[in-house]
């Protein structure tokens, strides 16, 4: 039976090595929650992509980031697109080692997910970072929501078409 991934949505990404696998699980999952963060933000708070990017980075530099200009927004970029490339590196060591992984691609992705939204919402910012607390609201909800399927699920996607591609 093919597998539905195998041809499907993410059928033109070059999973043929894990160098190209990672760039394309990062790749994928940073543009994708960049654009949500983007459009949620922007609905809810009339935040653009300068003022969000410079929130990330002012979880290093504090206030300061927002009198950094576009300098300080491309440093929360950056720092956006390393955390997108820690959770598809750390995805992609664990799944060929925890069997309960490879049961249902589309399931372990999507709880994957609301595991990258919990760990960077519950752990990281309130204890390592210079952000204050935010409410659980319906942004948070919809944070978790567009984690599970737009950073998650593809992460999950790719790091199986590379594991089903090497045999």
């Amino acid at each position: 039976m093919q597998n539905a991934n195998q041809n499907g949505l993410f059928g033109f990404v070059n999973t043929s090595t894990p160098t190209n696998t990672l760039f394309w699980a990062t790749l994928i999952s940073g543009v994708l929650d960049a654009l949500a963060a983007v459009v949620v933000y922007y609905a809810f708070f009339k935040l653009n992509p300068v003022q969000i990017y410079q929130f990330v980075a002012s979880g290093i530099l504090d206030k300061s980031a927002y009198s950094g200009g576009l300098g300080t927004a491309l440093l929360g970029l950056g720092i956006h697109f390393l955390i997108a490339f820690v959770a598809a590196y750390l995805f992609f060591q664990l799944y060929p080692r925890l069997a309960l992984l490879r049961q249902n691609v589309y399931a372990v992705g999507l709880g994957y997910g609301a595991v990258i939204w919990a760990f960077m919402n519950l752990i990281i910012i309130p204890y390592f970072s210079k952000i204050p607390p935010a409410p659980f609201d319906t942004v948070a909800v919809l944070g978790i929501l567009w984690h599970m399927v737009l950073v998650g699920l593809p992460i999950a996607l790719i790091v199986e078409k590379y594991d089903r591609q090497k045999g």
